[in-house]
């Protein structure tokens, strides 16, 4: 090892003094000796000097041995850099490199030699929840007598680690969502996964953990919204997450598409033996006739002429109790138009426990966008036919539909945004209503980085969800104040 450090250090004499302009500098004669005789002594010890070095390289080599390829370069392996050498300025061989390019992202050199890229993003939505009730209990529908609770409260309601890139082929992707939050019973969870199989740009075939096509706003990200979080109505229509198999793509350059079979509408953490043999089944489509409509709900692109989006979704599934004649947990998010739950003892007649139905959701949205205004608005229809009780006499079937209809414009491009926006949930067992205004301000003129605040009177909340902050009969004002961030 000693003699490895000297020949670095030899070395880098060597090419330090080669970058040196030779200078030559004649002798002086003396008295008693000539030019050409002090010039020929000088040979002869440089000379003996070289010879001198060549014999401490050679025992170097004999004591410590460097095995190498022909083909390999020593200097360009860190491996056997010299420490403090200009020798270890030179990189090592590598097949990949880290950019940022909407995530950390570590990149092939030759996508061709080296398939594989991965890229690391985290999202963190911060909120801080006010609420304000106009009554403190309410009775459901099964006669249920529930409290209805102020709040003023921090939260995360939703973190997430994601972890997605491409490998062994630029056409089989893969996605990984980790989930964290502190309003959930699961502080930590994978929420989505999966790996893709892109064919061609009119079909990429999806397997794993994801959502249920069903509803526009639910299949955009959270992320997204105009306000703080989705629609009453959204909430209360949408499906949710399941295992399943997916086709998406765009049938033209303005006609998409996404197709799934999945275990049901809301499996997310359930085992196998929770679930029935039923699978769901959906379908969604959309047109943007004009331009790019671009994501979310807010024109933050400023689009200088008019962009329409017009969709619809069709999910559809037949759900049971499982074996043990209990109520499947897939049930549980299945309410009635006041908000109970539809598996709830009493809830539709007295002495029946609804135990199987079938559920149809038609969806369709339309959406605009130009100059920096938007709007957009999604109507819901939803039967639950075929209802079953737990003593084998046939129900009635129920019907139940409402919408969602927001406006926003930017008083500052790109920075500073207003909304109203409002929702209706209407069927037999009720009717609720929302009115939100608000305002979005873009900390660095994109989506990367967003500071909401809105304020929401709400009616008797047929909803119930931990994330958006509904819970089901409440009425009252509910203030949000809300960070997202994304990198």
């Amino acid at each position: 090892m000693i003699g490895w450090i000297m020949l670095c250090s030899m070395l880098d004499a060597v090419a330090e003094n080669s970058d040196r302009e030779l200078q030559i500098t004649p002798f002086e004669s003396t008295a008693n000796q000539p030019v050409d005789a002090v010039t020929q002594q000088d040979l002869r010890e440089a000379l003996d000097r070289i010879s001198e070095l060549e014999a401490i390289v050679e025992s170097t080599a004999m004591a410590a041995p460097i095995l190498v390829s022909e083909s390999h370069d020593v200097f360009n392996d860190e491996s056997f850099g010299c420490p403090g050498s200009i020798y270890s300025n030179h990189p090592a061989h590598s097949t990949h490199h880290a950019v940022y390019d909407g995530g950390w992202t570590w990149r092939p050199h030759d996508a061709s030699q080296s398939p594989f890229e991965l890229k690391i993003n985290l999202h963190n939505q911060f909120r801080h929840t006010g609420f304000s009730r106009t009554q403190s209990t309410y009775t459901d529908a099964a006669g249920n007598l529930l409290e209805i609770a102020d709040r003023n409260d921090f939260d995360i309601n939703r973190g997430r680690l994601i972890f997605s890139g491409y490998a062994f082929d630029e056409d089989l992707g893969f996605y990984t969502n980790i989930d964290y939050s502190t309003v959930t019973a699961d502080p930590v969870q994978l929420l989505m996964g999966w790996i893709s199989f892109r064919m061609s740009d009119q079909l990429r075939v999806y397997l794993g953990l994801g959502k249920v096509p069903g509803t526009w706003e639910w299949l955009e990200t959270s992320r997204h919204t105009l306000g703080a979080d989705r629609t009453m109505a959204t909430t209360f229509f949408r499906p949710s997450i399941t295992a399943g198999i997916w086709a998406k793509g765009q049938l033209t350059d303005t006609i998409g598409y996404q197709l799934f079979v999945g275990n049901g509408i809301n499996t997310l953490s359930l085992q196998p033996s929770e679930l029935d043999t039923h699978f769901a089944y959906s379908a969604f489509g959309w047109w943007e006739p004009l331009e790019a409509f671009g994501p979310g709900f807010s024109d933050l692109e400023n689009h200088p002429s008019l962009a329409i989006r017009i969709g619809h979704g069709l999910p559809q599934t037949r759900n049971e109790s499982n074996g043990t004649a209990e109520p499947a947990a897939e049930q549980t998010v299945i309410r009635l138009s006041d908000g109970t739950r539809l598996i709830e003892p009493n809830a539709v007649a007295p002495g029946i426990t609804v135990d199987a139905f079938d559920l149809w959701l038609y969806s369709v949205h339309l959406g605009m966008k130009k100059n920096g205004f938007s709007f957009s608005g999604e109507l819901f229809l939803r039967w639950l036919n075929n209802l079953e009780g737990n003593t084998g006499a046939a129900l009635p079937s129920m019907f139940d539909h409402g919408y969602f209809a927001q406006g926003a414009a930017f008083v500052i491009p790109k920075k500073l945004e207003v909304f109203v926006r409002g929702s209706l949930v209407n069927g037999e067992f009720g009717s609720s209503d929302e009115v939100s205004v608000g305002t979005n301000w873009y900390l660095f003129n994109e989506r990367s980085a967003r500071f909401t605040f809105d304020v929401t009177t709400i009616d008797d909340s047929p909803a119930q969800q931990s994330r958006t902050g509904y819970v089901a009969g409440q009425s009252g004002t509910l203030f949000r104040s809300q960070l997202w961030t994304y990198f």
